[in-house]
């Protein structure tokens, strides 16, 4: 994901960078957004978005 790193970690949430990682569009750091806000732009939520049509045809 792409973003700046923080001098001072902020937030609670996430774990290992989520502290000093702001990603690049956002004014908070990964540890301060909800799941839904971070899911909705991490690379994991993006592979997995991609991945339902195929699980979906593979089990159709």
């Amino acid at each position: 994901m792409r973003g700046a790193l923080r001098t001072a970690p902020t937030g609670s949430g996430g774990f290992g960078y989520d502290p000093i990682l702001q990603p690049e569009g956002e004014t908070h750091t990964c540890a301060e957004l909800t799941a839904e806000e971070k899911n909705a732009i991490s690379h994991r939520g993006k592979a997995f978005r991609g991945l339902v049509p195929v699980v979906r045809e593979l089990l159709g």
